[in-house]
């Protein structure tokens, strides 16, 4: 009898353990990941752009944002010639950027491709580029320190300097 009272405890504690798993659920849901809000880099720059093959020249820029994407124009003046360009970036947690730049020179499009960072405590916004298509071999580095801040979509306003435009 012990015997066969042993063997009914340990069917009905299988049968019970069985059951249990089969019913149980994981209630547990993993914790959000903390999404970090991109930098405010809108707003108006100025500073220097260094070209390999036209030199350096002194530059200003005015950038729009939307949530991580920023871009607008940068105007660089060298001697007696200023030349445009129009900058696309978007900008990550880690207040790096990455994107394209281009500019229409009287006997050629270029297209170049951008990468650099923004330094939040100095306000300057650094990188380089390299040409992609048409300026064949041409590269440069540049170097924007904001003025001034706009308030871009999406993105609280920086009460710290540089004052609002």
């Amino acid at each position: 009898m012990d015997r066969q009272f042993r063997g009914i405890v340990i069917a009905a504690l299988v049968a019970t353990l069985g059951l249990t798993a089969c019913t149980s659920t994981n209630n547990s849901t993993p914790a959000p990941v903390p999404t970090v809000a991109p930098q405010n880099i809108s707003g108006d720059y100025s500073g220097t752009l260094t070209d390999a093959q036209a030199g350096k020249g002194n530059a200003t820029a005015t950038l729009a944002q939307t949530g991580s994407n920023a871009g607008g124009a940068i105007a660089v003046t060298a001697g007696a010639t200023t030349t445009s360009y129009q900058l696309s970036v978007a900008l990550n947690a880690t207040n790096g950027i990455t994107g394209n730049m281009v500019t229409d020179l009287p006997i050629t499009q270029c297209s170049f491709s951008v990468t650099g960072s923004f330094d939040a405590s100095t306000n300057v916004l650094s990188g380089s580029y390299t040409a992609v298509s048409g300026c064949s071999g041409d590269t440069g580095t540049f170097s924007l320190t904001q003025t001034c801040v706009a308030t871009p979509s999406a993105l609280p306003r920086r009460m710290t300097s540089p004052s609002h435009c």
